[in-house]
């Protein structure tokens, strides 16, 4: 029967069912028209008898789109002929599915044509199992697309022959994958070549194991390769390998590479090779690395190389290594790599190379590691860039070797950690040229070690300079007077008595006026009276009289008269008792009113007062004479005790008072006498009572009658108790008036006996009573009579009686 499919429209053929298409015949599907079949969508080729789709033409194959391919099944795809796979467009080869690759026998994928494997996709190319992958050849290899070579499975690559690896387009190597590069076998990366290890890109670099390859293929690598090595893939080059690097190559190892490189390996390259190596890479190598540079590969290394070395990497070079270094790199040595390098194995021209900043860099021990010609060596600039902590490593014999200038141009912080030894060795000349900040900033201990030579080199700007905490240091003895007066004030006011002890005559006489005012307490101890007596009477008016009280007696005695005359009145206020026991007559002689006057009661008891003069005596404080002891005032000669004022004479303690003379109370007058305080009067011996003048009797207050002693009423002659007016006699007591004889109380006026008070009256004896006047018995009061004793008024009767009466 003959088939109606070509009657089919292509609107008819493209609303067939999947059942009709399944109802074809061979006779049908063989009589579709190429229109026909390019209509028919994926399911509808599905449908169609897979025996029948081995009948199809090429030209129906062909006309199939791309799209509708898809829909061939397992069973369909079985079918296809060499000759079908080899006429499909590179479009459809582009479009089958993963599936229907992994399903094709390895006659059909053999059948594929380079075009169509270049149209593979990377779903089409990760399909493609080892076998079918060892069916291409060389050229469908290089056809597959680069964006699909990293789909390869690794057992694909694997299984790869080394035609079919030589083959591999450099586009298509520099995409190859970590792992793809990984399952590489020795033969496959045997048969890499230049073009396409020059391809391998630094991302790859990690998955090839470069031990493979042989030297050539080693120089062939990228620099991109090259750069992206890690440290196991360069440590295990062998050194044929290594040697093998050229110099591009070797100025792209980075710095995780690079510390990969042994001994033996940079012991393979060339002098520019070395120099080639990036600065911040070279820093990555390794200290056996670096220990096995030749003097000629360490000569070329460039100042960037070389200020990039770590100090480990310096710590291993040899001496020679060290010799082979020039000037310029030299030069280029920064501080932080100081502590690495052995600084012993330099050359004097090479030591004078080092940058300041490298010196500054240095340690105590590396300094002390140089020898003199090395330390000869070091420019001004060097020594002036020396750290405090390198200084100190300095010995006699380096100090020796600098100039003037060298040792101008240390810091003063740095020399001031110079040893006490290097100091010790500092020329005159050297001495001579520290500037004042440098001077200032010696410690006590350098300034202790300057012998006497050294220290009189010192100008007096140097001296000036020096300042409190160095004075312990300072050997006082060995300066010049010139010396002596340019120490600062500050520098003076914290000396030691044992060192202004040390000052000589002529020292203590250069000091000025300022710093004889500088003496400390602790200080002015320490002056003889040889160099008090070289002050000026101004100097001794400026010393303070918080150090004046500390001046030695022998000090105070030396004073001359002048000098002793130039004290302020606070100066002398602070005179210890010892220091003015020390003074003579003609020291006291020389005290002015006003510095008399600024005694106090505290230095009364020390001071010679038989040596001052009336107007001295008249010019004493109350205070000054409160403290006078009763030896003083005994000692004291009448015009002393008569140039007293009232005031004075008040002041005198009860102690003082029992000096006092017959002589001396003839000198008071009446109102001096009445300033006595009462107290004191009863210390008045009974003949300086009796010496008292009627004047002086009548002025006595009656505080001071009622203080008198009996001793002292008994001494009273009866003239004197005649002057006793009823005022003192009414303050008498018992006792008192029991102390007056008769005649005494027959002097009394009757006003006077009725004065004497109730208490008092007791005193007078029954005798006493015979011996008075009518007058006088008349005038006892009621109350004096109520308070006598029965005998007291039986003997007034009595003497009434005798009197007829």
């Amino acid at each position: 029967m003959t088939s109606t499919i070509p009657s089919l429209s292509t609107s008819q053929i493209r609303t067939l069912s999947t059942a009709a298409i399944q109802a074809w015949t061979a006779e049908d599907v063989a009589a579709l028209s190429t229109e026909q079949i390019g209509v028919l969508n994926a399911r509808q080729v599905a449908s169609i008898d897979a025996g029948n789709v081995g009948s199809l033409t090429t030209q129906q194959i062909v006309a199939v789109s791309a799209r509708a391919l898809g829909g061939l099944t397992v069973d369909q795809l079985a079918y296809l002929s060499s000759q079908h796979i080899q006429a499909l467009t590179t479009a459809q080869a582009g479009a089958l599915y993963s599936s229907q690759i992994a399903a094709l026998e390895d006659y059909q994928i053999a059948a594929f044509t380079s075009a169509q494997i270049g149209a593979f996709t990377a779903v089409e190319i990760r399909a493609l199992s080892a076998e079918d992958i060892a069916t291409f050849t060389t050229d469908e290899i290089a056809a597959i697309n680069a964006k699909a070579v990293p789909s390869l499975t690794t057992d694909a690559v694997a299984a790869l022959s080394t035609a079919q690896v030589n083959a591999l387009t450099t586009a298509q190597v520099a995409v190859l994958s970590f792992a793809q590069l990984g399952a590489l076998t020795p033969d496959q990366v045997e048969a890499l070549n230049s073009a396409q290890l020059g391809a391998l890109t630094g991302r790859q670099a990690s998955g090839l194991d470069i031990s493979m390859l042989s030297t050539t293929q080693v120089a062939a690598l990228s620099t991109a390769f090259i750069a992206g090595l890690k440290t196991e893939q360069v440590a295990a080059l062998t050194a044929e390998q290594a040697e093998a690097l050229t110099s591009s190559q070797i100025a792209a190892l980075s710095a995780t590479a690079i510390a990969g490189l042994e001994a033996e390996d940079i012991e393979t390259f060339t002098t520019g090779e070395i120099a080639s190596i990036k600065t911040q890479v070279f820093a990555r190598l390794t200290t056996d690395a670096v220990a096995a540079l030749s003097a000629a590969q360490v000569a070329t290394l460039t100042t960037e190389q070389v200020a990039a070395l770590k100090p480990a990497q310096l710590a291993v070079f040899s001496p020679e290594q060290v010799e082979a270094l020039n000037s310029t790199q030299i030069a280029a040595l920064s501080a932080r790599q100081a502590t690495g390098l052995d600084l012993t194995a330099f050359s004097t021209a090479q030591t004078a190379a080092l940058s300041t900043a490298f010196i500054a860099g240095l340690k105590s021990d590396q300094v002390a590691s140089l020898s003199s010609e090395q330390t000869a060596a070091l420019t001004a600039g060097q020594v002036a860039a020396l750290s405090a902590v390198a200084v100190a490593g300095l010995a006699a014999e380096d100090i020796e070797t600098f100039t003037t200038g060298e040792i101008a141009g240390i810091k003063p912080q740095v020399l001031a950690r110079l040893t006490a030894d290097a100091v010790a060795a500092f020329s005159t000349a050297q001495v001579a040229a520290l500037s004042t900040a440098q001077v200032a900033a010696l410690s006590t201990a350098q300034l202790a070690a300057l012998s006497s030579e050294q220290i009189g080199t010192l100008s007096t700007a140097q001296v000036g300079a020096l300042t409190i905490r160095q004075a312990p240091g300072l050997a006082i003895s060995a300066l010049s007077t010139a010396q002596t007066a340019a120490l600062s004030t500050a520098f003076i006011a914290v000396l030691k008595g044992d060192q202004v002890a040390a000052f000589s005559t002529d020292q203590a006489s250069a000091l000025g006026t300022g710093q004889v005012a500088a003496l400390s307490s602790s200080g002015i101890t320490g002056l003889q009276a040889s160099d008090i007596e070289t002050f000026t009477p101004d100097e001794v008016a400026q010393i303070a009289t918080r150090s004046l009280v500390w001046l030695s007696a022998d000090a105070v005695a030396a004073l001359s008269s002048a000098q002793v005359a130039a004290l302020t009145s606070a100066q002398v206020a602070v005179l210890k008792p010892a220091q003015l026991a020390a003074l003579n007559s003609d020291q006291i002689g020389a005290l002015s009113g006003t510095q008399v006057a600024a005694l106090n009661a505290r230095q009364a008891a020390s001071l010679d007062v038989t040596a001052l003069s009336t107007t001295q005596m008249a010019a004493l404080s109350i205070t000054f004479i409160a403290g006078l002891t009763s030896d003083q005032v005994a000692a004291l000669s009448s015009e002393q005790t008569q140039a007293l004022t009232s005031g004075q004479v008040a002041a005198l303690s009860a102690l003082a008072v029992a000096g006092l003379a017959a002589e001396d109370i003839q000198t008071f007058t009446a109102d001096e006498v009445a300033h006595i305080d009462s107290r004191s009067i009863a210390r008045l011996s009974a003949g300086v009572i009796a010496a008292l003048a009627d004047d002086q009797i009548g002025a006595l207050t009656t505080g001071q009658v009622a203080a008198l002693t009996p001793e002292q009423i008994a001494a009273l002659s009866s003239s004197q108790i005649d002057l006793l007016d009823s005022a003192q006699i009414g303050v008498l007591s018992s006792r008192q008036i029991a102390a007056m004889l008769l005649e005494d109380i027959q002097t009394f006026k009757t006003d006077e006996i009725a004065a004497i008070s109730t208490k008092a009256i007791k005193g007078l004896s029954e005798t006493s009573f015979s011996g008075l006047s009518v007058e006088q018995l008349d005038s006892i009061t009621t109350a004096q009579a109520k308070a006598m004793t029965v005998a007291q008024v039986n003997a007034v009767i009595q003497a009434y009686a005798e009197f007829g009466t």
